[in-house]
């Protein structure tokens, strides 16, 4: 890259100069008096450039002329210099006009990028070749950032990342603006090491920061990294693969991830079960299982949680690990928590038909309990059922968005004012807090399977659950152990005086009618 020196360097002046700027002597000015294409081959002397003014007045790059010998610039010079200026920006105006060009960077946009993909491919340009996507900004500090200062510092900021870019690889390749803060590029180098190094390289470059409405603004670096063929890859798959490695750097907080076939696997199985959802529930596909909880002390079964699974038509058996966090992605949640609590509420009140004297857990997602008029709902399909309140319990996790959100406080107090209990599922995962508990409706505290795991061999862990059943139990909680498989943890949790026990010691997720049998037996 050291060909594009000079012209980064004093061309960087240019840019942000009002009108021509000339250096007479290159070799005389300190400034430039040590570049190697001064002091060496081809030994430049002199330099004179106009800035490239867009209608709005930012300045997008140069247009300059060099020469071996030191010289002064006519007047008549300097005016068709700017001439040529101007008729630099009437063209790339036409050409912004033609919708190839991005109105804020200046840059070629994703359509141009199309287009010159296509001509690869129409050259028979075939061999692995790399394509690199950079994003500058994320976008939940887009969203931030364009919420305190407006949309003019992001885009002077996002033009500044764009122009160092282009400078950079003038003389290597084309940079594309694809994406709002993303900018693309292909490029022919020999190894994947050698696009790292370059792409180390830009960063040190990108991340300077850059001044936006008298605020300083650090630019970020993260880019997806792919290899492709131009004679077997389409343009879009390869924007694709470079979206799935942008968003894994972005996730693992690294400077740049390669296109990963297995992330891009999971990611599309995900958006196929978000896609077969509704035509699952439809279809039936969906049904529950019931894992029973026990008392500690007699070992009876007191309720049952009830936990979704589906059977994919073509994916077979998914578990909820993989198919609620898509969900809790998109407008699914509400539609699929409906019918497990249909599906639930129907089998409890098919168990006290048969006087089976047992409870049920439900778990509702943090969208649930934030749409006004759950818990009237709730009550009314209770109602419809001729089911107590006191038979269900609703499971929801601890986290940031319980403490914050009132509305979720709100239907949860409305539910236990008659007689439904609320347990936090998952506590001591992470997020643990007892401070906001005691502000909310809380019946039940559900230990986490992680802490649960370690308490046989790890007095830490020992120590943890101790406090968490002694403080929860003088607050007036009901403790309940997750994850319980062994007979060592069992005996831990009832010295430590556990009040309820749930785990494949007991009984792994049962049909409705294998819990009834296993009860009918005890």
């Amino acid at each position: 890259m050291s060909g594009t020196d000079i012209r980064s360097s004093v061309c960087s002046y240019t840019i942000t100069s009002p009108d021509v700027m000339v250096v007479s002597d290159l070799r005389a000015d300190p400034r430039f008096v040590e570049n190697g294409l001064v002091c060496g081959p081809p030994h430049l002397r002199f330099y004179a450039g106009a800035p490239l003014i867009a209608k709005n007045g930012v300045a997008i790059g140069a247009i300059c002329v060099m020469g071996a010998e030191p010289r002064e610039l006519s007047e008549d010079e300097r005016q068709h210099l700017k001439t040529l200026a101007a008729m630099a920006m009437s063209q790339l105006e036409l050409r912004r006009l033609s919708g190839r060009q991005d109105p804020v960077s200046g840059l070629s946009n994703r359509h141009q990028f199309h287009i010159d993909y296509d001509g690869l491919v129409a050259r028979a340009t075939s061999g692995t070749m790399y394509a690199v996507m950079l994003d500058v900004l994320d976008v939940p500090r887009l969203d931030e950032a364009g919420q305190a200062l407006g949309l003019p510092p992001l885009e002077a900021m996002i033009h500044r990342s764009g122009v160092r870019l282009r400078v950079a690889l003038e003389d290597i390749t084309d940079i594309y603006h694809v994406g709002v803060s993303r900018f693309a590029f292909l490029i022919d180098l020999l190894t994947p090491d050698d696009v790292e190094a370059l792409l180390l390289e830009l960063k040190q470059r990108v991340i300077r920061p850059v001044m936006a409405a008298a605020v300083p603004m650090s630019p970020q670096f993260h880019a997806g990294i792919c290899a492709f063929d131009p004679s077997t890859d389409s343009s879009n798959d390869v924007l694709r693969k470079l979206l799935v490695g942008v968003q894994a750097a972005i996730s693992s907080r690294h400077d740049f991830c390669w296109y990963s076939e297995r992330r891009d696997e999971l990611l599309r199985r995900g958006y196929r079960l978000a896609a077969d959802a509704e035509r699952g529930l439809r279809r039936e596909e969906f049904y529950l299982l019931f894992q029973p909880r026990v008392d500690t002390l007699t070992g009876a079964v007191v309720s049952a949680e009830a936990l979704i699974r589906w059977n994919h038509p073509r994916l077979g058996p998914v578990g909820p690990a993989e198919f609620i966090p898509v969900f809790e992605r998109t407008a699914l949640m509400p539609a699929v928590s409906d019918w497990v609590v249909d599906a639930a509420l129907d089998q409890l009140a098919a168990w006290q038909r048969e006087a089976l004297s047992l409870g049920m857990s439900i778990n509702l997602a943090a969208s649930d309990l934030s749409t006004e008029g759950m818990a009237e709902r709730l009550l009314q399909k209770l109602a419809a059922r001729g089911l107590p309140p006191n038979l269900l319990e609703i499971e929801i996790t601890e986290g940031e968005w319980l403490r914050a959100n009132t509305v979720a406080g709100d239907q949860l107090a409305c539910l236990a004012g008659v007689g439904v209990r609320v347990a936090i599922d998952d506590f001591g995962s992470g997020y643990s807090n007892f401070g906001y508990l005691s502000r909310l409706p809380i019946s039940t505290i559900k230990m986490d399977k992680s802490l649960v795991d370690h308490l046989a061999d790890d007095p830490g862990a020992r120590l943890k659950a101790k406090a968490i059943i002694e403080l929860a139990k003088g607050l007036g909680y009901t403790t309940v152990a997750e994850g319980v498989e062994s007979l060592e943890q069992q005996q831990v949790l009832t010295e430590l005086g556990c009040d309820q026990l749930q785990g494949y010691l007991f009984a792994e997720p049962l049909a409705a009618h294998e819990l009834a049998s296993m009860m009918a037996r005890s």
